[in-house]
């Protein structure tokens, strides 16, 4: 019997794949359900056969989830795209719809998020978890009367290093952790230095705590 959806889970933390997989087993019974722990496998299997619903995490080792979205965006049939993510802050949600996400779920949202999720999507509609339209409602109060959001002009992977270098990372821990060279990571800096003119890691952190744009954003900062 060949199954009515094809669903396609990409995240390379394992046992939360694996579990999410089995869980979707049993609400979706004459679905297939495919868990692959990165985005070439992603790739691979997409080349191979006809995909429904993709659910992508945004942290990945060989790939951004927002670049394995836009691929699947732009492919002919484009499949419905849902990101699972740990990743609440405005930015990245907004990021992810403008790149053509059907749907945003918390990953620690009861499993029935996902679920209501996957059925929106297939319905051609859009989908977000409560947790992240939560998310989006506290963003609007907390920017900065007359504020400007500087960072909405940094590319997706400009915007990963900018929270990054807002941790305190150093450009070597964030070429390991995004899997670029660090000449890449260096690059990418002085583009983002050249867009917002922010030019130090305590003013990108004091910026980000500013605009939320960090879990946590009451935390304290360097003065800059």
């Amino acid at each position: 019997m060949t199954p009515s959806k094809n669903i396609l889970i990409v995240d390379d933390h394992a046992m939360f794949a694996e579990t999410l997989g089995q869980y979707l087993r049993m609400m979706f019974k004459d679905y297939a359900i495919t868990v692959v722990t990165s985005a070439e496998k992603a790739r691979e299997h997409a080349s191979r056969q006809p995909v429904d619903v993709v659910l992508i995490d945004l942290e990945m080792t060989d790939c951004s989830g927002l670049t394995l979205l836009a691929d699947f965006s732009s492919a002919m049939p484009a499949p419905a795209c849902i990101i699972v993510s740990m990743h609440l802050q405005a930015p990245w949600i907004e990021r992810a719809l403008k790149a053509g996400a059907s749907g945003y779920v918390a990953k620690d949202s009861p499993p029935t998020e996902i679920v209501n999720a996957i059925q929106s999507a297939l319905r051609g509609k859009k989908y977000l978890s409560r947790s992240v339209a939560q998310s989006f409602a506290e963003n609007a109060v907390r920017l900065p009367m007359g504020g400007k959001e500087l960072h909405k002009a940094l590319s997706d992977r400009e915007f990963e290093i900018f929270l990054q270098l807002a941790q305190g990372k150093s450009l070597k821990a964030i070429s390991l952790d995004l899997s670029l060279s660090a000449k890449t990571v260096s690059v990418h800096k002085h583009n983002i230095w050249k867009k917002t003119g922010i030019d130090s890691g305590a003013k990108i952190a004091r910026y980000c705590v500013e605009h939320g744009l960090l879990a946590g954003s009451s935390q304290t900062f360097m003065a800059a």
